[in-house]
């Protein structure tokens, strides 16, 4: 029982050694932008406004904030998007779109601004496109976000069996190691709580009834 606790144990510390360290790497550009190129792609011309509300560094801007908090990227882009629709690319972000015309959409964006001469048929237009961006930039984030953590997920895999096999070599068991490796893969996610839960129960076990 206790060897079988103590290899438990070593799944669960091996998985969160693994994820931790996949954590680490997030601040290198090879990991923390996995996924960052399908958001932009997946945006096409919504994204090139974002040039104009945040100026030409903009991609440093949006590409620092997705390493970090995705809900404040999620507001920088609405908001950016906002700043950044002019009479000139309303009609190619338009087109993209599919839910208004480029002409209605140009001149709506024409009177940004200025509420004299804003009529609530440009304000309906306005408001259909802001709709339709914010389905696309959640659809997006969604998707990026969803290519990121699977590769993540399988990125910890080989750290998860690299470890595990590196350490049973040194053990002298090796296809223990590697086992307890592969174990390891699908906790990295839920290590640390799953650690601290079977310190927990291998504790009440030791305990004399």
């Amino acid at each position: 029982m206790e060897n079988i606790g103590t290899i438990v144990l070593a799944t669960g510390a091996l998985g969160a050694a693994a994820f931790g360290i996949v954590e680490a790497l997030k601040w290198t550009r090879m990991v923390g932008l996995i996924g960052y190129s399908r958001l932009v792609y997946l945006l096409g011309p919504i994204w090139g406004t974002l040039e104009r509300a945040y100026g030409s560094a903009y991609e440093e801007v949006l590409s620092g904030q997705y390493r970090g908090d995705h809900r404040e990227l999620v507001r920088m882009i609405r908001q950016g998007v906002r700043i950044g629709l002019t009479a000139d690319n309303a009609p190619r972000v338009a087109g993209f779109l599919g839910v208004v015309e480029g002409a209605d959409l140009a001149q709506a964006a024409a009177r940004l601004g200025d509420a004299e001469t804003m009529s609530k048929e440009h304000q309906l237009v306005l408001g259909r496109y802001e709709l339709a961006v914010d389905a696309r930039i959640e659809s997006a984030l969604a998707m990026a976000q969803s290519q990121y953590a699977g590769k993540m997920r399988t990125l910890a895999s080989f750290i998860a069996l690299g470890i595990g096999g590196g350490v049973g070599i040194y053990l002298s068991e090796p296809f223990l190691g590697l086992m307890i490796g592969i174990a390891a893969v699908p906790l990295a996610p839920i290590a640390k709580d799953l650690v601290s839960a079977l310190q927990a129960a291998t504790m009440a076990l030791k305990r004399p009834v």
